[in-house]
């Protein structure tokens, strides 16, 4: 019997593995919300932390990076660097949530712990192929209905340093998190079209499979996985509205995770129930081209 079950928690982490003929690339998509948890499950589904060619971090909250420890350990050597993707310096920041009285601290992403775990951070609001196979969105424009919807705000010069953000924000000692360094992350599978995994969505998960389809140049979209953010403190309507969009895009697939919430998913099982794939801790799915 194994010692564990897979274990799931409030947070998030796929590891994307992907092939062309016989050259294949792990990328690694957050870290989840603890070291513990995320560590049992790569040990039970095989994850060897060693083949993992680059990693992703999609934002700075907690329940998307808490986990970054048992990739590589607390103090890994200096002779692997595992390149760690972030789309700005906001992901360093202080983060304060805006429920209670005082509000909690959700507290902020050491960089100088990721070093000593074996990270290189790069920070790449523009998009960028990674590991050679697949790209990330660079910065979401809000072009849609979506606004920007995250229950947060940051702290300059908490964390993060003030001389690298935007300057209207350098002086400010609390600003609103818009989640402007957010970033998807995508494939172009041959024959297929765009699987984009948009992990928390706080931009929109529409806003993020347009910006996939404008740098990639790809307009069919097979896949979108990860969050989608239609909770508080978006609506329910929004939620519905976010549904007939994806009506219009027509995926061959939609699958939702982590903070999408149940309205989008019953309303989205109702419009186009053969699209909607639901997953679980542990999932693995395949996207391939025939005779691929």
């Amino acid at each position: 019997m194994l010692p564990h079950p897979l274990l799931g928690e409030f947070g998030l982490s796929i590891l994307a593995e992907s092939r062309i003929a016989a050259d294949a690339r792990r990328v690694l998509i957050d870290f989840g919300y603890s070291r513990e948890v995320m560590a049992n499950n790569m040990a039970l589904l095989w994850i060897d932390p060693l083949r993992i060619d680059a990693a992703i971090l999609s934002h700075g909250h907690l329940d998307h990076y808490g986990g970054y420890a048992a990739v590589s350990g607390e103090a890994a050597t200096a002779k692997r660097r595992l390149p760690l993707i972030v789309g700005g310096e906001e992901t360093f920041c202080e983060r304060v949530a805006l429920i209670g009285d005082p509000p909690p601290v959700m507290g902020r992403l050491d960089r100088m712990a990721l070093a000593r775990a074996g990270f290189e951070v790069r920070i790449r609001p523009a998009p960028l192929i990674v590991a050679d196979h697949a790209f990330t969105t660079g910065t979401i424009p809000l072009d849609s209905f979506e606004r920007a919807a995250i229950p947060t705000q940051m702290r300059p010069g908490v964390g993060c340093r003030r001389d690298l953000l935007a300057a209207a924000r350098q002086a400010a000692t609390q600003f609103p998190d818009d989640g402007e360094h957010e970033l998807a992350t995508c494939y172009a599978v041959k024959g297929l079209g765009l699987v984009v995994i948009a992990s928390c969505s706080h931009r929109g998960v529409i806003n993020s499979v347009r910006r996939a389809q404008a740098v990639s140049g790809i307009e069919k979209v097979h896949a979108v996985i990860g969050g989608f953010h239609l909770v508080r403190p978006r609506t329910e309507d929004e939620a519905r509205r976010t549904v007939a969009e994806f009506a219009r895009i027509d995926p061959s697939y939609i699958i939702p995770m982590h903070c999408t919430g149940e309205v989008f998913i019953e309303e989205a099982l109702r419009v186009m129930p053969q699209k909607v794939v639901r997953s679980y801790v542990g999932s693995r799915f395949t996207f391939a081209a025939a005779g691929a």
